[in-house]
């Protein structure tokens, strides 16, 4: 991790740049995707270079080598643009309002919750626009909610179920939910501590005597602080299969007698392990699966009669609902997922739910007592570190707090946000990997809080001759100042992973291929230009004009660097202006 502060530019580029954590096997997938769907190609352009496994970083600022070139977003946490404001929330309540209204003090002057009375033909607008250009691939499949105190707004499905059979997508279908799953461990867990059967800094290992590290306790697991690896980060180094169940004693085994990565609470970093160990500290002090304490405590008072834990689903028999989830291949098109066993994922990101149960969820955390206290609702949505408190991000937006996650696993992707100022929830989920919920949660929040939001921008392709490409051909290796530049916000070793890129001519299309990371199609803009088709809007440019091309450069929102051809002089063009 980049442990050093960051200034204002790196902060904003972080956020506009993270992506979410791959689903655990991502890169392998990419690659598997690489040599499968080209038949070889890949493996042609690669030449002598070699492939590795390898440990994808958590946060990489690049996303020219995470999300723009490995084809998805994905699954597990990214974190909202930094907040206005860190401080607790404090708890203000109405005895006109029996919901609880948890605010800052600078909440109390947020909205009223007034929402355009088009609110449903502007949100309709803004999700027409995925895909206009881009292509069916490209268009929102999912379904989006929007709620004001329990009242319900919006709602609206897009797509297919499953795209084989073309069963449309319902109210009631069931997504993989990934990490919205730390929110419902971390609701559990707070019941236990309320019934006095643990305490937040009790030690793991009291509760879990096989766990060897005496110093982390379950208050670094809820809130991401414990030090302990991301176990998902390389399941399959590991030996873990997909389609295979295993036995939480199995997973567990990973990540267990690894040594920390820092000191338990000195600093935040997600990993999945933390929420995992939570699942079956749950188990341990409740005496049954996890499954069962979730669908008697949790699930059932909160009303969620279509939600399911692991493969509880299955054994109910309501597996054929299920949506299908889908990956975004090198060719541009929906493929289905490999993907694993939720037993896999356990309490970090092993829950099944449908947008109808939701919306329970969102109604049942407003009203005290349903599953917690009004303290301990308090108690999750402050934050601990950072911008997270207990299973939530907790941050102040539009003058009040908004709590909020994403996550996802292979093939499918969510978000919601909650604001609890003045009631508005937004829920977003997709099965698949092409558009990422985030920002389609932020779009919709935005238009629900009567803010002006413009169509997803999508550029218009000018097609390049093939004859052409011979211009473009080769590798281009980072110059000085570009490695530079990123070393500001990228790890050395995962710094060292975007040396290099390779642009190739495979039967007539332009691809830019990172080494290790896989490839990605380039699409002209004229003048030397050319972009993806990815959500960040990345836009390639190649110089100097009317000249032997010489270098390559590559914007990503505020974040620009070059790269030199092979054979070159390494040194920095001139900067043109960015796009």
């Amino acid at each position: 991790m980049h442990d050093e502060p960051r200034n204002e530019l790196e902060q904003r580029a972080l956020a506009a740049w993270t992506p979410a954590e791959p689903p655990a096997d991502f890169v392998d997938r990419v690659m598997r995707a690489a040599t499968t769907n080209h038949a070889g190609r890949v493996a042609d352009v690669l030449g002598d270079i070699p492939v590795p496994r390898l440990r994808w970083p958590r946060f990489v600022a690049a996303a020219i080598a995470a999300v723009a070139l490995a084809g998805g977003i994905t699954a597990g946490i990214k974190f909202w643009p930094a907040p206005e404001t860190t401080t607790p929330v404090e708890s203000q309540r109405s005895d006109a309002d029996p919901e609880p209204v948890s605010l800052t003090p600078a909440a109390a002057h947020a909205s009223t919750g007034e929402v355009p009375a088009d609110l449903g033909e502007q949100v309709d607008r803004y999700m027409a626009s995925f895909g206009a250009r881009y292509g069916d691939a490209f268009k929102f499949q999912g379904s989006v909610v929007v709620r004001r105190s329990g009242e319900l707004l919006y709602s609206r499905n897009f797509g297919r179920a499953d795209i084989a059979t073309d069963r449309p997508i319902t109210d009631d279908t069931p997504f993989k939910i990934g990490s919205l799953t730390q929110q419902f461990t971390a609701v559990a867990v707070l019941q236990l501590r309320d019934q006095g059967r643990l305490q937040l800094d009790d030690p793991v290992r009291k509760h879990l005597p096989w766990y060897p590290q005496a110093t982390v306790t379950i208050r670094h697991l809820l809130t991401h602080s414990s030090g302990i690896p991301n176990y998902t980060d390389s399941l399959e180094l590991t030996g873990v299969k997909p389609a295979t169940r295993y036995k939480p004693q199995d997973i567990a085994a990973i990540f267990k007698d690894a040594p920390l990565e820092f000191l338990p609470g000195s600093k935040f970093d997600p990993s999945n392990s933390g929420y995992f160990l939570l699942g079956m500290l749950i188990e341990k002090l409740a005496a049954v699966p996890l499954a069962g304490y979730m669908q008697e405590h949790v699930l059932g008072p909160a009303g969620m009669g279509r939600t399911w834990v692991g493969n509880q689903l299955w054994l109910d028999g309501d597996a054929d609902a299920l949506a299908a989830g889908y990956t975004f291949s090198e060719d541009e098109l929906l493929v289905p997922a490999v993907a694993y066993d939720l037993s896999v994922y356990g309490g970090a990101a092993g829950m099944i739910s449908t947008p109808t149960d939701l919306s329970r969820w969102d109604s049942a955390l407003r009203k005290p007592g349903t599953l917690l206290s009004r303290a301990s609702l308090d108690e999750m949505f402050s934050p601990a570190l950072d911008t997270y408190g207990l299973g939530w991000i907790v941050m102040q937006e539009r003058g009040q707090t908004m709590v909020g996650h994403p996550g996802g696993v292979e093939g499918f992707n969510g978000a919601i946000a909650r604001y609890l100022g003045d009631g508005i929830t937004v829920i977003v989920l997709a099965n698949t990997e092409a558009i990422d919920c985030r920002d389609v949660l932020d779009a919709v929040a935005a238009i629900a809080h009567g803010e002006p939001v413009p169509p997803f921008a999508e550029h218009e392709e000018v097609p390049v001759s093939p004859a052409m490409f011979s211009r473009y051909l080769g590798s281009f290796r980072l110059t000085p100042t570009a490695r530079t530049r990123l070393a500001a916000v990228v790890d050395r070793e995962d710094l060292a992973l975007m040396e290099e890129v390779r642009i190739y001519d495979d039967h007539g299309r332009l691809f830019m291929l990172v080494p290790m990371h896989g490839a990605k199609w380039l699409h002209g803009l004229g003048e030397d230009r050319f972009f993806f088709k990815d959500l960040a809007g990345t836009i390639a440019q190649f110089g100097p004009p009317s000249a032997p091309v010489e270098w390559l450069r590559l914007w990503q929102g505020e974040l620009e660097f070059t790269l030199a051809r092979e054979n070159e002089t390494h040194s920095d063009p001139p900067s043109p202006l960015a796009p």
